[in-house]
């Protein structure tokens, strides 16, 4: 192993100074990662409030892990820095002239059926497992923002509190029948198509055939999918979006860029980017920087980047101000309510725990919530449970932002371990690997009641007793680990990424796949109110595509009609 360690070393100092620092610096960023967030950071939060002698173990073991996951991620870099995955067939464009005529129809015919049949694989598996849900939980689930998000589009007043984008298209299905059954059908439908476009994508680029299967795998499987876009939340119409660009992405990296230069790909391209930013208020987290990590690091489409991100925002705000005025949306004063979730949690488990511990400035502040007996209700870092049962919106409105933000410092101050217990309770979801999943309970199958009687078919609640019994069998197995845990889907591209880094011409392209991705999570993560699994469900539809792509070949030859 000794040697194996040196021959590591030995490589590193082999690379080019630029890649050399940028490989140091990655590998010691997921050793931290690795080290103290996933593994320390979870073990501390058991012992809270603090035991400083435990700690100080722990602390302490974590240095001493440093040292031997780092040499070990840097064997693996040098282990799997010229990984790549083999491609499942030769493809057309191998055979030699002289076999042109008859036997380049053939071959030619013989592809395109393969495409066909990953496509009709890719669509068929998932339409007809959707159908299943589909029969059972007839028209499909119905919470609150449904309920507005539905009455907006029947009187014809929309407002901007959820993206007016996502009610407009919900409100183009109703042009055809209106019924929100029909949404979710057309949603289901649509999804089921992407996923067989995915599928045809990925045969048409020779992707190897085990990974176009574990990529269905993880489009199908998934409880948490079902249970989603049974919803039409604007969370299942991100997924959609995310699926279609996370094809294009696979176009524009096998092609060396040269997809995206044909004027139709362009626009596509682009309308689908306005698309995500627009689908939800926070997926600009995503959109932007992915198209300003393009134009440094993907210089093959940098010119079309810059094109992208001007026409981006310029879009944006043509459908944000003239065409939300044209169908006349309201603008409800957006205040910074929706962004303190993760300091209110601090100030809910504190109070909760060691209310003697809040700032003077806090502790009123709190009290002014009520009614008093709604604290019985509060769940641990879940300010969620407690939200939407008090007035706290119209407390923390009249509040100055500059001192809530202050009395909230000053009691993270007062109790340091139990504000970092709170953070951690409400944001784990996005990047831990273990413990308990608490975010499974927003996605149970509902409808509320409504106006438009809307319901469950009384016959097929037997029905809806076994698929439901089936998808807590599956949440209660080895396999929820692979499908919830959010964590997994980003450690996953974080060390894809790390591991092809060192490849020449494709290190700081990976980045550009991966690094959105994070910003969006981790930015997000910062506005929880509470575990809501939906905000960054598209990760576990797109990580496997991503992760096979920065292991595949780059600039593949293909012929230009095929592009």
């Amino acid at each position: 192993m000794c040697s194996q360690i040196k021959a590591a070393r030995g490589w590193y100092k082999q690379q080019e100074k630029g890649t050399r620092v940028m490989l140091t610096i990655l590998t010691a960023a997921v050793t931290f990662y690795l080290v103290f967030l996933l593994w320390l950071l979870p073990e501390m939060m058991e012992t809270v409030p603090m035991d400083t002698k435990y700690w100080t173990v722990k602390i302490l073991a974590a240095l001493l892990m440093t040292v031997p996951v780092y040499l070990g991620l840097q064997w693996c870099v040098y282990r799997l820095s010229g990984a790549e995955l083999k491609e499942s067939g030769a493809g057309t464009d191998s055979i030699p002239d002289e076999n042109a005529g008859e036997n380049r129809d053939a071959a030619e015919k013989k592809e395109k059926m393969r495409r066909r049949f990953w496509f009709f694989l890719g669509f068929s598996l998932v339409f007809a497992w959707l159908m299943v849900y589909f029969y059972a939980y007839f028209p499909g689930s119905f919470d609150w923002d449904n309920l507005d998000q539905w009455w907006q589009i029947q009187n014809s007043q929309y407002d901007t509190w959820h993206p007016v984008f996502h009610t407009l298209i919900i409100a183009l299905f109703t042009k055809v029948v209106n019924h929100y059954g029909f949404a979710v059908f057309m949603q289901l439908l649509l999804y089921s198509l992407l996923c067989g476009y995915l599928l045809y994508t990925m045969a048409k680029w020779r992707f190897p055939v085990w990974g176009m299967l574990l990529a269905e795998f993880f489009l199908a499987a998934n409880p948490q999918t079902h249970r989603i876009l049974l919803f039409m939340w604007k969370d299942s119409a991100l997924t959609l979006f995310m699926l279609l660009f996370t094809v294009y992405l696979i176009h524009v990296w096998k092609s060396g860029g040269r997809w995206l230069k044909k004027k139709r790909n362009l626009a596509v391209w682009i309308l689908v980017l306005i698309s995500i930013s627009l689908v939800r208020h926070n997926s600009i987290l995503y959109t932007i920087p992915f198209l300003i990590l393009a134009v440094f690091f993907f210089k093959e489409i940098r010119r079309e980047s810059i094109i992208s991100l001007v026409l981006m925002l310029a879009g944006m705000w043509v459908i944000q101000y003239p065409v939300y005025n044209l169908v006349g949306a309201s603008r409800p004063s957006q205040t910074y309510v929706e962004t303190v979730g993760v300091p209110m949690t601090i100030l809910c488990n504190i109070h909760e725990t060691a209310p003697e511990s809040l700032d003077p400035e806090a502790a009123e502040f709190l009290a002014e919530i009520g009614p008093e007996k709604r604290w019985d209700i509060y769940e641990m870092g879940n300010y969620n449970s407690f939200k939407f049962v008090t007035n706290a919106n119209q407390v923390i409105s009249s509040t100055d932002p500059l001192d809530f933000l202050s009395f909230t410092a000053r009691t993270a101050a007062n109790a340091p371990g139990l504000s970092l217990q709170a953070v951690y309770q409400v944001t784990r979801m996005v990047w831990d690997i273990r413990g308990t999943t608490p975010w499974h309970t927003d996605l149970e199958y509902q409808i509320q009641e409504n106006e438009w009687n809307f319901s469950y078919v009384e016959d097929r609640a037997g029905m809806r007793t076994v698929l439901n019994d089936f998808d807590n069998w599956v949440m209660d197995s080895a396999l929820d680990t692979l499908f919830s845990y959010n964590g997994i889907h980003l450690l996953a591209l974080i060390l894809c990424t790390l591991f092809v880094f060192a490849r020449k011409g494709k290190g700081w392209k990976a980045l550009v796949l991966t690094l959105p991705v994070l910003a969006y999570n981790y930015g997000t993560m910062l506005l929880l109110c509470g575990p809501t699994y939906r905000f960054f469900h598209f990760d576990s539809v797109i990580f496997v595509p991503l992760c096979l792509l920065l292991f595949s070949g780059w600039k593949t030859a293909v012929p230009e009609n095929n592009m």
